[in-house]
């Protein structure tokens, strides 16, 4: 592959009636989603997982959390343009869905914005809301790479992408809980050495940059109005801006117009619904809206 992307195929032992390619989320990999594969796959999808730029075993060898010197933003969608093609390649002949999660969300919908044409229907778990301050954080990221180089790293820039989301819980048994009330998967991101790395300050300057890509309405050409598109998200889930923040983000793709949206949000569940004790149920609901929209 052009980009040298690490990445895995799950191939179903019975008939391939879709295929999916998941985009993960940021800080961390492909090897959080093999349950959900393994699931997908026993009802018929094939799916390809991988590791963005900057992540997992894509990012050996390299910086961690450094998506390019230039245009880094536009890398990781072209990464996902890549997965999706060799998806397509691995299971012909049967509809693509294009899955993100957390950033891997801010990725799929600038994906949508020139790509949609390669894929047959979208889901966004977790998707963040579009914050104002993105624009304060590009700002911020350049002025501290003009000081640390665009490969040092800020607590400054760490916080302000993600700091606020532990202030959501309350009594929070470590600084994470706000991704999953199950405390046996907050633990294991925590002791995974390739889950919560920091990103460079050039990482930063490219997520937030993402973050205002993703919300320009003009920059969809929606080729595929009919695309259909599901969010879905713990309903204690920070990152989604609470129910208005979550109506914001599917709205943004209304307005570039798509009109198939389906929405769900889940009470007492928080960022990564994947890995809460309910997830059976999560996941039934994401293969059901699957076969209801292809």
């Amino acid at each position: 592959m052009s980009m040298n992307l690490a990445y895995t195929v799950f191939r179903p032992e019975t008939e391939v009636k879709a295929a999916l390619f998941i985009i993960h989320g940021m800080q961390e990999h492909k090897e959080r989603y093999t349950p959900f594969a393994k699931y997908l796959n026993e009802q018929g999808i094939g799916v390809v997982t991988y590791d963005l730029p900057g992540h997992g075993e894509t990012s050996k060898g390299s910086e961690r959390g450094w998506f390019g010197d230039h245009d880094g933003w536009n890398n990781l969608v072209l990464s996902a343009v890549e997965i999706a093609q060799l998806t397509r390649k691995e299971f012909p002949d049967v509809p693509l869905v294009c899955f993100g999660h957390s950033m891997g969300t801010m990725i799929g919908r600038c994906f949508l914005q020139r790509y949609d044409s390669l894929i047959d229907a979208a889901i966004f778990s977790g998707a963040p809301a579009y914050v104002g301050a993105a624009r304060a954080g590009v700002a911020l990221a350049n002025a501290i790479s003009a000081i640390r180089g665009k490969k040092g790293h800020s607590k400054t820039l760490d916080k302000l992408a993600t700091g606020s989301f532990s202030k959501a819980v309350k009594n929070p048994r470590t600084p994470l809980d706000w991704l999953s009330v199950n405390t046996e998967n907050v633990d294991r991101y925590i002791a995974d050495p390739d889950c919560g790395f920091p990103f460079t300050c050039r990482g930063y300057h490219d997520l937030f940059a993402g973050m205002v890509q993703m919300n320009n309405v003009s920059l969809y050409r929606c080729t595929k109005p009919e695309l259909p598109v599901y969010f879905f998200a713990g309903e204690e889930d920070p990152c989604i801006g609470g129910e208005k923040g979550f109506t914001s983000s599917v709205e943004t793709i209304r307005k570039a117009g798509y009109s198939r949206i389906d929405t769900k949000l889940y009470p007492g569940l928080r960022h990564e619904t994947l890995n809460e004790k309910e997830n059976a149920a999560v996941m039934a609901d994401v293969s059901a809206w699957i076969f209801a929209h292809i």
